[in-house]
């Protein structure tokens, strides 16, 4: 048989007797209930995540307002300038703190003057070594006349070093009574005669070309010079003959006149000649290589030198 259970609502079960039963059912005043149910509906209508967002917003907003500061800094130019003088305080600071040039140090350094060095740098001892900018030291550096290419480096607190690779002078350029020295590009480097007065011996062991254009076709002659060693020592001066070709000058005194267009050629046949004939060891005084078949030869003291600028004037002469 089954038997339904009526359950008292205002039934409460503990452990405590009759004293806990008789504080149970204590009734609930009516204020103290309406206070917890409007507490409770409270609760209920804010979102968990309510908090969590209120306490970014608060700390977010000091960062949005200086950055909404900056943002108009930079528009109105301010920003830009504030920072360039902070930064430029910074580096006189450091300059105080030991972070200053003490000394410039230069290797690979042959022919460039140290004094050209320090110019196109613009530093100075006690200057802050955090002011030089290393790009643009490099580029001053490479547009010196010697200097092929530069490095620069800071090794702090306070030495600069720099590393140059310097042009190699490869002749003097002899025209309108002015002698410069150039490299191998025809670049020119320096004023032969000032590196003379100097003391410079280098100089003179390096061959002269003579003409107008001669420095932009040495490029082409060292080249083709190159092929042949034994005939390229041999070599003093060298004259660009109206801005079409080259006469070589020997150091023996005899004179080469190569042809136009096949410069190599004629050069390679004239190594073999004198490989096996010695002809280069005659009496002799030029060699005419501008024909295709035959070399001709000048043995008359009268032949013609043309290592002055009126090369034109031709004397006759003895041919073989």
């Amino acid at each position: 048989m089954s038997t339904r259970l009526s359950i008292d609502p205002q039934f409460r079960a503990g452990f405590g007797g009759s004293a806990n039963r008789a504080r149970d059912d204590r009734p609930v005043p009516p204020r103290a209930m309406a206070k917890s149910a409007q507490k409770g509906n409270r609760r209920r209508a804010w979102p968990r995540w309510t908090r969590p967002a209120v306490k970014a917003a608060i700390l977010l907003t000091p960062v949005l307002i200086v950055a909404g500061m900056a943002v108009s800094a930079w528009q109105r130019g301010t920003f830009a300038e504030t920072t360039a003088a902070l930064q430029e305080s910074l580096i006189q600071t450091s300059a105080s703190a030991g972070f200053a040039i003490a000394d410039v140090l230069v290797e690979g350094r042959t022919e460039t003057d140290p004094a050209s060095i320090l110019r196109v740098l613009g530093v100075q001892r006690g200057d802050p070594i955090l002011a030089v900018t290393l790009s643009d030291a490099k580029e001053k550096l490479e547009s010196l006349p010697w200097v092929a290419s530069a490095s620069i480096e800071r090794h702090l607190p306070g030495i600069l070093f720099v590393r140059l690779t310097e042009r190699e002078p490869m002749a003097i350029w002899q025209h309108d009574r002015k002698f410069t020295v150039i490299d191998r590009e025809g670049r020119p480097l320096a004023d032969a005669t000032e590196l003379a007065r100097r003391g410079n011996r280098r100089i003179e062991t390096l061959p002269q070309v003579v003409g107008a254009n001669a420095p932009m076709q040495v490029p082409k002659l060292l080249a083709a010079l190159d092929n042949v060693p034994a005939l390229r020592d041999k070599v003093s001066a060298a004259s660009w003959v109206g801005d079409r070709r080259w006469d070589l000058k020997l150091k023996n005194g005899v004179v080469v006149k190569l042809p136009e267009a096949r410069m190599p050629s004629a050069l390679r046949q004239l190594a073999e000649m004198d490989a096996t004939g010695q002809v280069l060891d005659r009496d002799i005084v030029a060699i005419d290589l501008r024909q295709n078949d035959r070399a001709v030869l000048q043995t008359s003291a009268t032949a013609v030198l043309p290592w002055t600028e009126e090369e034109n004037k031709k004397k006759p002469g003895k041919k073989t």
